[in-house]
């Protein structure tokens, strides 16, 4: 009786040994840094339009395509990103385009890192472009007031985000990230 109580202690002494040394000890993981400038491509999961959209409207998009970084997976395809509408401009006359500015927040890394996103041009603008512009100043030049007159009945095009629609945002800064 006294030999099992012993033996008891000794296996409970030995685990709680074993938990302590395994949360202590972290698990060793690789670190990549990913660079800024990298592309993450998303898609929207909803829509948006330059008729309805405003300041602060939230935006929900999902990554359609891996981040590898020397082999690894750092950002997971399917990985939700939110955004937040920043500015909107609504179509005008001469052929100029309505725009939809965005903001995006980061993408987890697959432990956990948010990695700062941003877009190549750092407006974020979303816009569809045309030549009606052009052709507005174009017409105002070789017709006169009378082109100039016409040009103003040129609208530009509006914004209409659908879900699946594509987008390539950028990593905003170098972030270090550790991978499994």
């Amino acid at each position: 009786m006294v030999t099992t109580n012993l033996v008891q202690k000794a296996c409970g002494v030995t685990l709680s040994l074993a938990f302590a040394l395994t949360s202590i000890v972290p698990a060793w993981a690789e670190s990549v840094t990913v660079k800024q400038g990298t592309d993450v491509k998303l898609a929207f999961d909803m829509s948006m339009n330059s008729t309805t959209a405003k300041p602060g409207d939230r935006v929900t998009l999902h990554v359609t395509d891996p981040v590898i970084v020397d082999g690894k997976t750092v950002i997971p395809e399917g990985t939700i990103v939110h955004g937040t509408v920043k500015k909107v401009e609504k179509r005008k006359h001469f052929g100029v385009n309505a725009n939809i500015q965005l903001y995006l927040n980061g993408a987890k890394s697959v432990t956990g890192t948010i990695v700062p996103l941003g877009f190549k041009s750092k407006s974020g603008d979303l816009a569809r472009p045309t030549g009606a512009a052009g052709a507005s100043v174009g017409s105002a030049i070789l017709l006169g007031p009378i082109g100039l007159a016409a040009g103003y009945f040129v609208v530009g095009k509006k914004v209409n985000v659908k879900p699946g629609d594509k987008l390539t945002a950028d990593v905003d800064r170098d972030v270090s990230v550790d991978v499994k």
